[in-house]
């Protein structure tokens, strides 16, 4: 049984030595800011529950008595009112030059990011052995065997921080580590060698190839809807093969931190059969950098690009 002495320190961490300054900074916390001032109803409201209270008229405030209250307000003339309203005004005035001299806390700048390695992992749990065998063959069997891994935003951005975009490396405790499209292929299980994977195309040829995906929306492609066609899917083919990929750009190798693919990757369906062949790596990588460019150049909140890549890098 502890005594009430050995409980205070235990529960409150009470040092056993005195000390002044940790006495009055227990004790005696700074004084709270002033309270925002209030309407002349609430000072009339208040007004007359005290005096209600002090003539013995009421012991508690019931919904009687506020509808009493409230009445009596709208049945005073504005001469009346006009004393309340005058009070309103000064408290107003009073806490507006008070709260010039409140220290603010800085507010806290989180970084935004699509990058949900979750999502991908819901998704292709709900895939079946045909569908997971036809990914595998094209070359994104990693994205099957992907845990369900929640990012730590505040170590995110101190990564960002960290990567030095015009070198493309990760200046980590006083050390330089250079980020290579092999480490892209080895984290994530992408290819890093082939051709170049084209973004490229003319607005016919992306609004053609929508139509063909059943993706007809003006814009920019919403990942929920492309989360959905899976969902639903049990076909094959490269409809398939075209949404899974589009999907995995969106949410893992490529996000931006809105829940949007960019209209123009959807030209990268015109060569689906040549996904096995493609550098796959190159693109995450080069997409990263530039995320991390205009995040920084730009004084922005929110960063594109693979952020698991490089939770994972700086571990290995």
């Amino acid at each position: 049984m502890l005594s009430r002495t050995k409980f205070a320190r235990k529960k409150f961490a009470i040092p056993t030595t005195f000390n002044c300054d940790f006495f009055f900074k227990w004790c005696c916390p700074s004084s709270p800011p002033p309270k925002r001032s209030v309407g002349p109803f609430l000072i009339y409201y208040k007004k007359q529950l005290e005096l209600m209270k002090s003539k013995g008229i009421v012991d508690k405030i019931s919904t009687t008595v506020k509808k009493e209250i409230r009445e009596k307000w709208m049945n005073l003339d504005e001469d009346s009112k006009l004393e309340y309203k005058k009070e309103a005004c000064e408290n107003s005035e009073k806490y507006a030059n008070l709260s010039h001299n409140i220290p603010r806390k800085a507010r806290k700048v989180s970084l935004y990011t699509r990058c949900a390695p979750n999502h991908v992992h819901l998704t292709v749990s709900n895939l079946n052995e045909r569908q997971r065998f036809v990914l595998r063959e094209m070359g994104f069997g990693s994205m099957l065997d992907l845990r369900s891994i929640q990012l730590n935003r505040d170590f995110c951005k101190w990564l960002v921080d960290h990567l030095d975009h015009n070198s493309c490396a990760l200046d980590i405790c006083g050390r330089r580590l250079p980020i290579s499209t092999k480490d892209v292929e080895f984290i994530l299980g992408v290819k890093s060698s082939g051709v170049d994977v084209s973004i490229v195309a003319s607005a016919e040829e992306i609004n053609h190839i929508c139509q063909q995906h059943g993706v007809n929306v003006v814009g920019d492609i919403p990942i929920n809807l492309l989360e959905g066609k899976l969902k639903e899917m049990k076909t094959l083919g490269k409809e398939f093969v075209g949404c899974f990929v589009l999907f995995v750009l969106g949410t893992l190798l490529c996000p931006t931190p809105k829940p949007y693919i960019k209209r123009s990757f959807i030209s990268i369906l015109l060569n689906i059969d040549e996904f096995k062949s493609l550098n796959w790596a190159k693109l995450v990588l080069d997409f990263l950098i530039r995320g991390v460019r205009k995040y920084k150049e730009k004084n922005r909140v929110g960063v594109s690009g693979c952020l698991l890549f490089l939770m994972v890098i700086c571990r290995k």
